[in-house]
């Protein structure tokens, strides 16, 4: 009987490329922010600008601005926690 004796395959180290231990994830958290704090600056400036307007009352356009830019500056910050921190 003809047998094959291979020797064990070989498991790659992670820690053999540096980049690879490079993080994206906070610089993408700051990016999404960066992205809602400028659609609510577009929503408190789109009528003034002439480019349309989001909602028939402005009290709503205040209150959808607000939660974009309250939520684009928590992932501003959580994104420089994560580098910096």
């Amino acid at each position: 009987m003809y047998t094959c004796n291979l020797p064990p395959m070989r498991q790659e180290n992670d820690n053999t490329n540096t980049r690879r231990n490079m993080s994206y994830r906070p610089m993408g958290e700051i990016l999404r922010g960066v992205i809602f704090i400028l659609f609510s600056l577009y929503a408190l400036f789109s009528e003034q600008l002439g480019m349309g307007q989001l909602f028939n009352s402005q009290t709503l356009v205040y209150i959808f601005a607000g939660v974009l830019g309250a939520y684009g500056l928590f992932r501003v910050y959580r994104g420089i926690k994560q580098i910096f921190f």
